[in-house]
């Protein structure tokens, strides 16, 4: 269908409590490390695109900008540069998803205001997410929304109210494969991405080379194939005045998700969700999803 495979969001994981996300997402992250152990080993199988996982959840939780968590690490080593606004924290992870050893915020997260990276290392240094192991980025996480609008990892676990986002900044357009260029320094780009600090004019150079960074440059990219699979969790509790709101952004997220086969059929994602009761489950999945139920 035109689009390229290679790369952005697979799956989406969603969540109505914001407890079992972060939960899950921990969990998540070492099935996201064995994809990326295996890419490592074989990439003329599976390709030269990381898999990498995005959390996605509230401001209060993980940071929205890259600067918010610059400042909140800049407050864990001891700065006195006081918070301007409500900031989460990236340190999500309390061990490493892969072996286990520790992960502590000051010495195990760094974030880059070159590359405008938050990135998450485990400080073994045998483990393949090392400082001196893989890509030299550490663990395949992202926590800062920021990051995950330009990187567009695998599998990107959420919570429900999250996708009020798509209304509000354009920039989630890159979640449903809606791009057209890539910088070769911070990732995919849209309209919505362009700020003061970080200037994408089109030009064939906008970043100029620093330190160990070489010039960042405009490619034009072809659009990515929206998400496959999208999971849904305690469903029976999407009901209600909450149903009704959350179905309206399924109609949204359905036809963002669908894309046009070559012989004129449309391929839609596939939804898998999970409920403690069957009662009147087809009319709810009818009501929110549009769609036949297939109870397993």
């Amino acid at each position: 269908g035109g689009f390229d495979s290679r790369a952005g969001v697979a799956v989406l994981m969603r969540y109505t409590l914001r407890l079992l996300t972060i939960q899950q997402f921990q969990r998540a992250a070492a099935l996201i490390c064995a994809c990326e152990t295996l890419r490592r080993g074989d990439p003329a199988v599976w390709g030269d695109v990381p898999f990498r996982i995005g959390l996605w959840v509230g401001a209060r939780v993980t940071p929205n900008r890259t600067d918010d968590a610059d400042d909140w690490l800049k407050q864990q080593r001891g700065g006195r540069r006081a918070p301007t606004r409500a900031m989460g924290s990236p340190h999500q992870l309390v061990s490493c998803p892969w072996c286990g050893s520790g992960l502590e915020p000051g010495r195990d997260i760094a974030v880059s205001t070159v590359t405008r990276r938050t990135l998450i290392t485990c400080p073994d240094p045998f483990c393949p997410f090392g400082p001196e192991a893989g890509d030299g980025l550490g663990l395949p996480v992202v926590v800062v929304d920021e990051e995950i609008y330009r990187l567009l990892p695998s599998l990107v676990i959420g919570t429900v109210d999250k996708f009020a986002q798509l209304t509000w900044r354009g920039e989630t357009q890159g979640l449903f494969g809606r791009v057209s260029k890539r910088c070769t320094r911070h990732g995919y780009v849209t309209a919505d991405t362009m700020t003061e600090k970080w200037e994408l004019s089109g030009t064939t150079s906008v970043h100029p080379s620093k330190g160990a960074e070489p010039v960042g440059r405009i490619e034009k990219v072809a659009p990515l194939r929206p998400p496959d699979l999208i999971i849904q969790d305690e469903l029976h509790l999407i009901s209600g005045p909450l149903g009704s709101m959350v179905g309206l952004y399924e109609s949204v997220v359905d036809r963002l998700g669908t894309w046009e086969l070559a012989h004129g059929k449309r391929a839609r994602p596939k939804v898998i969700a999970s409920t403690a009761t069957a009662r009147r489950a087809q009319r709810q999945i009818w009501a929110l999803f549009d769609r036949d139920t297939e109870v397993f």
